[in-house]
């Protein structure tokens, strides 16, 4: 053996570094892309209110939103039964007045706008009003 010994050098092609830095990049705004979603994402919110029962809608009035609740919403009766829709039974007859304990969430349209819809109504805790 030699005295000089040669240090074998690879090189990386500039073609293989830009795919590196394309799939590293790609993998950064795809972790942005979750971590600001996740952040700032749907979620439903909480809110308790009284609800003005109508014919086949409910409005309540809660921060300067009126909510309307429809004939098809998720709720959960008195006892902890959760129900698929339908009307929810604490909402009573037409024209009577409930507080009660509902959830909303943001919904975009195609156009940029937005609204807040009722989700779900917990029953549990409901009690007439007027």
């Amino acid at each position: 053996m030699s005295t000089t010994e040669r240090v074998a050098t690879h090189r990386i092609s500039p073609v293989l570094l830009a795919a590196l830095g394309a799939v590293l990049a790609f993998v950064l705004v795809g972790v942005v892309a979750y971590e600001a979603g996740t952040e700032h994402g749907n979620r439903v919110h909480t809110r308790t209110g009284n609800a003005y029962v109508g014919a086949d809608q409910a409005t309540v009035k809660v921060g300067g939103w009126n909510y309307g609740i429809g004939a098809d919403v998720e709720w959960v009766d008195r006892s902890g039964t959760a129900h698929d829709g339908g009307w929810p039974e604490c909402l009573g007859p037409a024209g009577s007045t409930v507080r009660i304990r509902f959830g909303e969430i943001t919904v975009s349209g195609p156009q940029g706008d937005s609204w807040r819809e009722v989700v779900w109504v917990d029953c549990r805790g409901a009690v007439r009003v007027g």
